[in-house]
């Protein structure tokens, strides 16, 4: 089963798998990690680490982190590359965490999809669930169809 690590400040990680949960119900195989304020970085990195050796199952391990570059990311990378080469090359870390990537991804747990496949699935994902809404696109002409009844 892939493992899924979801590395972020706070308890964004905790909360985006709490959000999972309410929508798809129970999960497996995922662990959390939050840096909060005032914690040592290293010792994030070795939390990071301890998750994934914790999840991985022989399947690939999706290691998803809130911000690109930042430390969870940046602790995320140094631990994958302490790890043995078999397991470094089974780990795909992606930043830009996101409900719908997080949902992404458990969806292709649960499909056992291959971990490069999956990790390129919840890139896609994450781009394609973003919208924006404005009261300026709206169709004045729609606002006469509710009227018609």
């Amino acid at each position: 089963m892939l493992g899924i690590v979801i590395a972020t400040h706070g308890k964004l990680s905790d909360g985006l798998k709490d959000s999972a949960e309410v929508i798809i119900g129970a999960t497996n195989n995922i662990a959390t990690v939050n840096l909060n304020q005032g914690d040592d970085v290293q010792a994030l990195g070795t939390k990071i680490k301890e998750a994934i050796l914790e999840v991985n199952q022989g399947e690939g391990v999706i290691v998803l982190v809130d911000l690109a570059s930042a430390s969870p990311y940046n602790q995320s990378v140094l631990m994958v590359n302490s790890l043995e080469a078999e397991l470094q090359e089974m780990v795909y870390i992606i930043g830009g965490v996101n409900l719908p990537m997080l949902l992404e991804t458990i969806n292709h747990q649960i499909l056992s999809t291959p971990v490069e496949q999956t990790a390129q699935a919840v890139i896609n994902q994450g781009t394609e669930s973003l919208s924006m809404w404005h009261v300026s696109m709206v169709d004045a002409s729609d606002d006469d169809d509710e009227d018609d009844f």
